[in-house]
């Protein structure tokens, strides 16, 4: 049964009786519709309410991680500008001082005796004088540092959209946030890319973070510095025990120049294997000992040094 006489409509005039029910039904209806347009914009205000949550909480669980101090030792296999671009193997023991490593075999090579011999004369002279190793490794670039501090500034610098998922990890794409102004020189650098992120639920950790310069950024118009677009910036992130996380991958692609002629270029690309907590206060002798092949096995060393302490 129709709500409006037809012929009432027909005649331009619709019955007082029937005017009531005609104006809630056009109320209800404009109601419903208003709600379905909002509704849309606050779905989408949640959706990004918990995106960025998630991208916070696994920042901050990134930040408290890295201030624990944990250390670890593994296999690396890395061709860089630090190798010369060949394909070093090393054994690496990470301590208060830094990491020590010792070179295993050269693009896949073991050492001959001679250079064998050469590289233990080298690590003596590190045990023997560690604070020119400390002084040397203080100077280092930090790539997992800077991926915290671009983790930081994801969810006020860049737009965040989800992206489906990846290896079992939960996958976000960014972009440059127009609205935000950097501050610093390196948050300036920060906003220029653009890339994804991935975390690993319900642990809110890390699982990848792959970044790519999206176009050039300039210091004192490119008087005192320069970096060029094109740069590209990986970190793979895996699970190592229960509750430690530990880089596996390693990759950076950056090209620049800072005051005129000092080069900022650098190529590495790094893999980390056999990857196992070591005890917090190693010296350097023990590190030392710990890398040093054929004696025993690492981690029989390492529960070893667990149990004396």
């Amino acid at each position: 049964m129709s709500i409006i006489d037809e012929d009432a409509v027909k005649g331009g005039f619709i019955p007082k009786s029937q005017r009531c029910s005609v104006f809630n039904s056009l109320g209800r209806y404009v109601c419903w519709s208003i709600l379905g347009i909002v509704s849309l914009p606050l779905a989408s205000v949640r959706a990004r309410a918990q995106q960025t949550g998630v991208i916070v909480q696994m920042a901050a669980n990134e930040k408290a991680a890295r201030a624990q101090e944990r250390h670890f030792s593994y296999l690396s296999e890395e061709r860089s500008t630090r190798t010369g671009g060949h394909l070093w193997k090393e054994k690496v023991v990470e301590t208060e001082d830094g990491a020590l490593r010792r070179l295993l075999t050269v693009d896949g090579k073991p050492l001959t005796a001679a250079q064998s011999q050469a590289e233990e004369h080298r690590i003596e002279g590190i045990v023997a004088h560690p604070e020119v190793f400390r002084r040397l490794n203080a100077g280092r670039h930090d790539d997992e540092v800077k991926a915290t501090q671009l983790l930081e500034l994801l969810p006020k610098a860049f737009l965040i959209s989800p992206a489906g998922e990846q290896n079992g990890c939960v996958r976000f794409s960014f972009r440059p946030n127009p609205a935000f102004q950097p501050s610093t020189y390196e948050e300036r650098i920060i906003h220029v890319l653009e890339g994804t992120v991935s975390i690993r639920e319900p642990d809110d950790r890390l699982c990848e973070l792959e970044a790519s310069i999206m176009q050039p950024v300039e210091f004192g118009f490119g008087l005192l510095g320069k970096v060029n677009s094109g740069g590209h910036f990986e970190l793979e992130r895996a699970k190592v025990d229960p509750n430690d996380w530990k880089s596996v991958h390693i990759s950076v692609h950056v090209d620049g120049r800072i005051l005129l002629m000092k080069s900022i270029t650098r190529d590495q690309e790094t893999t980390r294997t056999e990857v196992h907590i070591v005890p917090q206060h190693l010296s350097l002798t023990e590190a030392a000992n710990m890398s040093r092949p054929g004696l025993q096995s690492a981690q029989s060393m390492i529960q070893g040094l667990i149990r004396e302490r």
